[in-house]
């Protein structure tokens, strides 16, 4: 609802954000549309709109159905979602992986290279640097255009952005991921984990848009747990919310020892169960049983709505879910359906991209922000 009375400027501000929060969330709304979503007048969010269309934060227009029609169109606003843009990095131990979208979150570029996991912290950052360069290009955008970097790595990440702990890249240790990416001037950089930022991701565009309380299973190379609940991700005190995998009880790492045993690769084991190979479905059997074990623990102290298994073991499919299903069963007080993730690969740098984003729109949906204080000054 706009406020009445008091600061003139405050309330112009308040007013402001209210209309640009209902344009950000439609794809398109009439002035009339746009003045019961927000409760101010006709008057005040047509002023809003104008001001936002000044800004470029909007764009009023015309849709085509209403060109045709007879008489004076309504006023259609929308929100400009090419006002800028975020980058997403997934810095993985064999790769890194940038994406660029717009403030819709839409992709416009995607650009992977191969890393080795030797490289020491400044050679991996140099790489990142020249892969963001590299998908700013692809995108056909300028470096000023740019309002935010997100960025993920595997390890703990404190809150200035400093790998604190890292098992799978410990030369990382030490290092300030935040500074070495803030590449653009102006650029913002937030960081965080990559098994954090693909639940984050799984919870914006995944199966996990169905859901405020769920357990994600990142389970692929390494094995890790992400948990939103009430529909807020978990990171934890120390960003480390999930890691119950350094816990040989867990039996995740057991689980990984497994498939590094199996005669054959996972690709071919998994297709030798579901053609009903009693050898590849015992081995299936045992993953899933040193699977659940972790699974259970997370599931018991948190109770989720359901469990999401994501990263490469979710292409396994039913011929693993099926097994994973009974073993956590047996092992948990409530019946709880297991889900694959759609996101595959680019999980970690989705997550990275919708963390981007979230800092970007706490900023244009701040009534200090000076991007705002831009739009309203005559």
């Amino acid at each position: 609802m706009g406020l009445a009375g008091g600061d003139g400027s405050l309330l112009q501000r308040i007013n402001t954000v209210v209309v640009l929060r209902a344009l950000h969330g439609a794809e398109q709304l009439t002035l009339r549309d746009l003045t019961k979503a927000t409760g101010v007048s006709r008057n005040t969010a047509e002023d809003a709109a104008l001001a936002l269309v000044g800004a470029g934060l909007a764009e009023e227009f015309v849709p085509q159905a209403e060109q045709r029609r007879v008489g004076r169109p309504a006023k259609w606003y929308r929100f400009r979602a090419d006002y800028g843009y975020v980058l997403g990095v997934d810095l993985a131990v064999h790769e890194v992986n940038v994406l660029v979208a717009d403030l819709a979150g839409t992709e416009r570029a995607q650009h992977t290279r191969p890393l080795d996991p030797l490289t020491p912290a400044d050679g991996r950052v140099l790489a990142v640097r020249e892969a963001i360069d590299t998908a700013i290009r692809e995108a056909g955008i300028s470096r000023t255009e740019v309002l935010a970097i997100g960025a993920a790595t595997t390890g703990i990440i404190d809150r200035e952005g400093r790998v604190v702990h890292s098992n799978r890249l410990p030369h990382m240790v030490g290092y300030n991921l935040a500074e070495g990416l803030a590449v653009l001037d102006g650029v913002p950089v937030v960081v965080g984990n990559d098994a954090r930022l693909a639940t984050l991701a799984e919870r914006w565009l995944g199966t996990g848009r169905d859901s405020d309380n769920f357990v994600n299973i990142i389970a692929g190379r390494h094995i890790t747990a992400g948990v939103v609940l009430n529909g807020r991700l978990l990171p934890g005190v120390h960003g480390a919310a999930g890691e119950i995998g350094v816990l040989s009880e867990s039996r995740w790492q057991a689980a990984l020892q497994a498939m590094a045993d199996w005669p054959e690769d996972r690709e071919s084991t998994f297709r030798a169960a579901e053609a009903g190979d009693p050898d590849a479905r015992a081995r299936i059997e045992e993953l899933a049983e040193h699977l659940a074990t972790g699974t259970a623990a997370v599931v018991l102290t948190v109770d989720p709505e359901c469990v999401i298994l994501s990263g490469g073991l979710s292409r396994a499919g039913k011929t693993l879910l099926g097994p994973l299903q009974e073993h956590l069963g047996a092992k948990t007080l409530f019946p709880i359906p297991i889900y694959t993730s759609p996101l595959e690969h680019s999980a970690v740098a989705l997550g990275a991209v919708r963390l981007a984003l979230d800092h970007v729109e706490d900023d244009l949906f701040d009534t200090d922000s000076p991007r705002l204080a831009a739009a309203l000054t005559p």
